[in-house]
């Protein structure tokens, strides 16, 4: 029998209606009757490593999807029924919920970012200097958008998390560079590791992204990877970024896509498991498997946040043009394992698996 609610039809439409839509009624159904143990809670969460690495190695072969995610669903299904009926889910203690209840939204950036300090704060030198910069060169590059235009403009990197891409835009010469995040935790980490680097044009501050602390026409880059989508007013946002930027000066956007494939209806499914759970508890879970910390970060990131909002590029180009955005550009390529890039190389099945793609929007302050 399934336990499917209103509110998780809401967070996963694509469990009404959709290519998963059955099985993946059934694989929640099955993750709830494990129970509350935190045998139960681990299990679920290493649902979503699991599903991850299925879904990742369908996705780089040539084989039709679906089908085959399917059969991932029902076989993981299978194998929860019967750790149910054995009572294998009922080891250890009983594990109290911790999501975001309604009621509760005034403070749910807070929780993001409360969640999001606890997944930045363990990357590893690699993963904090290396990895942004090498794939917002590639994202830049790509698109023909010419990095030497940056050097000595002001950046402004709004909802910056543990400062990855503001470290990243001032390898590129951006100058200073300035990341705001509402998690005290990622701003003292961030802060921390570029001092401990002798970097004294980068500095970080507490502040919400839907309400900047900085002044009107103040910087010549204003960049937001990945974060208005998810607060409760992502158009709020978006007003702020071209606030912040003098005119003329020269934003980014990343909002998630609508359509987005089989995708995101796997990642609309795991919030739906996870839902309930606490976010020490995932990140432990993972950590248990000996996964590094960009990797949990990868898998977590959108699967328990409070908030994810998917956007249609029509919605994004019409918010943008009503805050004031000039030369509006949707990024078409990215890198290498960017959904967009993967599109654009002609992968098979890639409209199934990927929707459109992320939606990477450039503008200016006109």
């Amino acid at each position: 029998m399934s336990i499917m609610t209103d509110t998780d039809f809401e967070m996963a439409p694509c469990l009404r209606e959709g290519l998963l839509a059955d099985a993946g009624q059934r694989f929640v159904t099955a993750t709830r009757e494990l129970g509350p143990t935190m045998s139960a809670a681990l299990i679920r969460a290493w649902c979503v490593v699991h599903v991850f690495r299925q879904r990742e190695s369908i996705f780089a072969s040539k084989q039709e999807p679906a089908n085959a995610l399917l059969r991932v669903l029902e076989g993981t299904t299978e194998m929860l029924r019967q750790m149910s009926t054995s009572g294998f889910a009922e080891l250890g203690a009983r594990v109290d919920a911790s999501s975001v209840k309604s009621g509760e939204l005034a403070s749910v950036e807070a929780v993001t970012g409360e969640y999001y300090g606890i997944l930045f704060k363990d990357f590893s030198q690699q993963s904090f200097w290396e990895e942004p910069l090498r794939l917002l060169r590639a994202r830049l590059d790509r698109n023909g958008i010419d990095t030497a235009a940056f050097r000595g403009k002001s950046l402004l990197d709004a909802g910056c998390g543990g400062g990855r891409y503001t470290v990243a835009w001032h390898a590129l010469g951006a100058l200073p560079a300035v990341g705001i995040d509402i998690s005290s935790v990622n701003v003292a980490d961030a802060q921390r590791r570029v001092d401990q680097a002798g970097l004294q044009e980068i500095r970080f501050e507490v502040g919400d992204v839907l309400n900047l602390p900085v002044e009107d026409n103040s910087f010549d880059i204003a960049f937001s990877n990945g974060v208005l989508l998810l607060t409760r007013d992502w158009k709020k946002g978006v007003s702020e970024l071209l606030r912040a930027l003098k005119p003329g000066g020269f934003g980014w956007v990343y909002l998630i896509e609508e359509p987005g494939g089989l995708f995101w209806d796997l990642i609309e499914i795991l919030r739906v498991v996870m839902r309930d759970e606490k976010r020490e508890t995932a990140k432990l879970a993972l950590q248990i498997l000996g996964l590094p910390a960009n990797r949990v970060f990868y898998m977590l990131d959108h699967v328990m946040a409070p908030i994810n909002v998917r956007l249609t590029a029509d919605e994004i180009e019409q918010c943008l043009k009503q805050t004031g955005a000039t030369g509006i550009r949707r990024l078409n390529r990215g890198a290498d394992f960017d959904r967009i890039e993967r599109i654009y190389q002609g992968d098979p099945f890639a409209e199934v698996k990927y929707g459109v793609g992320e939606h990477r929007y450039v503008f200016f302050k006109g």
